[in-house]
């Protein structure tokens, strides 16, 4: 997890030592509130974004939506060719969430004790207010986990994005709210 110093402010996670580098990644995508039209180029982004960090491991993407019937078929299509994997909650914000958290414990379980990089993208400010996740990331966190919340715009900004399918990531929009 971030320290909030110089040299870590406009990293997702710590300088990787050696023996890091092939730390799998776990990126849990609220796609609720925020759809993405050009789901490759979204995958690209954080890929991309995390080999810079330094961390050549597995990097699993999931994607968790609300209702169905409020995500057109050929969306959750793209999404999968993309190699981001669709997960519909029924329920509101609050039973997504939930689900998500149980997600990242069972993610936890099969990672520990060789701890793993999680990168949470979401649009709600306030999820640290929420839900337990502070105290999850924080009983995770010191058991080898590191963390990152950003929101999507860091991966996939709409005006650079809708000119041009280059890798775009402003680093400036990052937010280190668990950090401070």
């Amino acid at each position: 997890m971030s320290t909030g110093t110089d040299e870590t402010m406009d990293r997702l996670f710590p300088k990787s030592l050696r023996k890091e580098m092939l730390r799998s990644t776990y990126v849990m995508f609220d796609a609720e509130d925020f759809s993405i039209p050009d789901p490759l180029l979204f995958k690209k982004n954080i890929v991309t974004a995390i080999e810079k960090e330094g961390y050549r491991g597995r990097i699993r993407i999931n994607g968790y939506f609300g209702p169905k019937i409020t995500i057109p078929q050929d969306l959750l299509d793209q999404y999968l060719e993309a190699g981001i994997y669709s997960k519909i909650f029924e329920g509101d914000r609050v039973a997504r969430m939930n689900m998500m958290l149980l997600e990242l414990l069972f993610w936890a379980m099969s990672h520990y004790p060789a701890g793993t990089n999680v990168l949470i993208i979401t649009k709600n400010l306030k999820i640290l207010e929420e839900h337990k996740v502070r105290d999850i990331i924080e009983a995770l966190a010191v058991r080898d986990f590191y963390f990152a919340i950003e929101h999507p715009d860091t991966f996939y900004p709409p005006a650079a994005c809708a000119e041009s399918s280059e890798l775009f990531i402003p680093i400036a929009t990052r937010k280190r709210t668990l950090d401070g």
